[in-house]
């Protein structure tokens, strides 16, 4: 399994904008993608899933730009993951007549809800990069 690049990058984006969330500005779909060395263009569709999921606030205009819209302790990564591919997070298709069909589908079914539960558990707050390390060894996730 592998996490898709919209999802990592998404999870990216949104501990970027954790970084100054009490400030009373947005930023700039440019400074994000610099500071995440993402396409600006590509980060206007990431934004554009997190936007009707409640996740973040957009403003118009010259002085426009995006800030999360809510605090970062209440958005985890499960509600990032949704936002960007739906729920299941892990997707099986219907199975057939198998005899094992119906245990392996029950067994993905529970590594679901293991998987969303875990995510769940991980506040967009705890991966606010620290500037002065930097490194993820040091993040606590």
């Amino acid at each position: 399994m592998r996490l898709p690049l919209k999802t990592q990058y998404a999870c990216q984006v949104m501990a970027q904008l954790a970084k100054t969330h009490g400030d009373e500005g947005v930023r700039r779909v440019e400074e994000l993608a610099v500071a995440e060395s993402l396409s600006a263009n590509y980060l206007v569709q990431i934004l554009t899933k997190l936007r009707p999921a409640g996740l973040v606030i957009s403003k118009r205009g010259k002085q426009g730009g995006y800030r999360l819209a809510r605090d970062p302790e209440s958005i985890t990564l499960a509600e990032i993951a949704c936002a960007m591919e739906g729920e299941p997070l892990i997707e099986t298709g219907p199975g057939n007549d198998g005899m094992s069909s119906a245990k392996v589908g029950a067994a993905w079914a529970r590594a679901n809800e293991v998987l969303f539960e875990a995510l769940d558990g991980i506040a967009l707050s705890e991966l606010i990069a620290d500037d002065r390390a930097g490194r993820a060894e040091d993040w606590v996730i």
